[in-house]
């Protein structure tokens, strides 16, 4: 690339326990990963399992992009496309099956979240797994979602987005979360995983919850199109 840094890559797969086929479905989701926690980690894994079996269609992003080695800018930037060209790929699915465009979601974990102003300026509902609104120390660019209030927030047509969060994970911020969004599910000592080290019962509980949110979001955004 010329200035040292990484090109991001990224491929997108159908995923692998899907119910029905891409031209049947009138429900599709995206699922999008963070650095180092892919979509076969429990947040994504049984979040996509549980909708799946609630009658949605999902694809699977795999990610290789890390912010110390890369701009943010571009990594933000193949993500954005990423989602474009899935969104191309669903009204493609749609049109060669004489069907109207399906309804539509992104269940994004970390490093996925950053794109949430994208995703909201063409429409798409979108849940935010450990959503980053606080600068990771890794990343030169101190990267955060933008807010109200911040000088680069911009409306965008989607409802407001569901965010689900540990209050011991040093990336999230509550007060500028529930400035973006009123929908909001946080989990006590829980760190960026929202996992709770040494209390398996715990993580477990936090697990269910999560997943649980998303079908619920899933269910009330369904009336949503793009």
């Amino acid at each position: 690339m010329g200035d040292g840094s990484v090109r991001p890559t990224y491929s997108r797969h159908a995923w692998p326990k899907n119910r029905i086929n891409a031209a049947q479905a009138d429900l599709r989701v995206l699922m999008m990963p963070g650095t180092g926690y892919n979509c076969d980690r429990p947040l994504l894994y049984y979040a996509a399992t549980a909708l799946v079996e609630n009658g949605w269609y999902a694809d699977r992003l795999d990610v290789n992009a890390n912010l110390s080695k890369t701009p943010a800018p571009q990594i933000f930037a193949m993500l954005s496309g990423a989602v474009d060209e899935w969104l191309t790929q669903v009204q493609h699915d749609a049109e060669q099956a004489g069907r109207a465009m399906p309804r539509t979601l992104v269940v994004a974990k970390s490093l996925s979240t950053f794109i949430q102003p994208h995703v909201a300026s063409i429409g798409v509902p979108m849940a935010l797994l450990t959503p980053v609104f606080s600068p990771a120390d890794f990343d030169p660019a101190h990267s955060v979602i933008p807010v109200p209030g911040d000088a680069d927030f911009h409306v965008g047509s989607a409802p407001e987005p569901l965010i689900c969060a540990g209050t011991a994970d040093p990336l999230y911020n509550g007060d500028r979360a529930r400035r973006l969004s009123g929908l909001i599910h946080e989990y006590a000592d829980a760190n960026h995983s929202i996992e709770v080290p040494g209390d398996w019962q715990r993580s477990m509980t936090y697990l269910h919850d999560v997943t649980q949110a998303v079908v619920d979001y899933a269910r009330t955004i369904a009336r949503y199109t793009r």
